[in-house]
């Protein structure tokens, strides 16, 4: 694939993210029913849209992508539930995880992204571990008062963490 072609497929993908973020809305209105009958599989969807198919993108056109973190995603995975590569352990992940934090406050969508692309880029972990995985592990993290968080950390892109401040406490 050249440029020209990325371009061509990068405008119908972002297309396609809009045309996602209309259905959420839509779904949204719809109330209870509607989240229940949709919320899971769009949100797969959107998640493989904007972290897998953009990515692919990404990677070979690096100038195709904007600035700042990913769009808002969603998560359910709990950690009790996920299941890491045999050769990742929790404190691999706890590595990762604090060396992208900061005191301030940052969007778990960002967190996230930093996160998977220091695994990737910097093979930080012998595995891959997805984004949900990650997710799971900082909501964790919060519930073991290792983290503090703000918002509903399934909605990615609508809740933050920040280190903990351990003078105040």
């Amino acid at each position: 694939m050249n440029r020209e072609q990325a371009k061509k497929v990068h405008k119908h993908l972002l297309d396609a993210a809009a045309a996602f973020r209309r259905a959420e809305a839509a779904i949204v209105e719809v109330g209870d029913d509607g989240t229940r009958l949709f919320a899971e599989p769009l949100v797969t969807a959107v998640f493989h849209l904007q972290f897998e198919l953009l990515r692919l993108i990404y990677k070979r056109f690096p100038d195709l992508e904007p600035p700042g973190p990913p769009a808002t995603i969603h998560g359910t995975l709990r950690w009790e539930d996920a299941s890491l590569p045999s050769s990742v352990l929790e404190t691999d992940l706890d590595r990762v995880i604090f060396s992208v934090m900061e005191p301030r406050w940052q969007k778990v969508a960002m967190i996230l992204y930093r996160a998977v692309e220091r695994v990737e880029k910097e093979e930080a972990l012998a595995a891959p571990v997805d984004f949900e995985v990650f997710a799971a592990r900082i909501q964790a993290l919060v519930d073991a008062d290792l983290l503090e968080a703000q918002g509903n950390l399934q909605m990615w892109g609508h809740s933050e963490v920040r280190l903990k401040d351990r003078a105040v406490n």
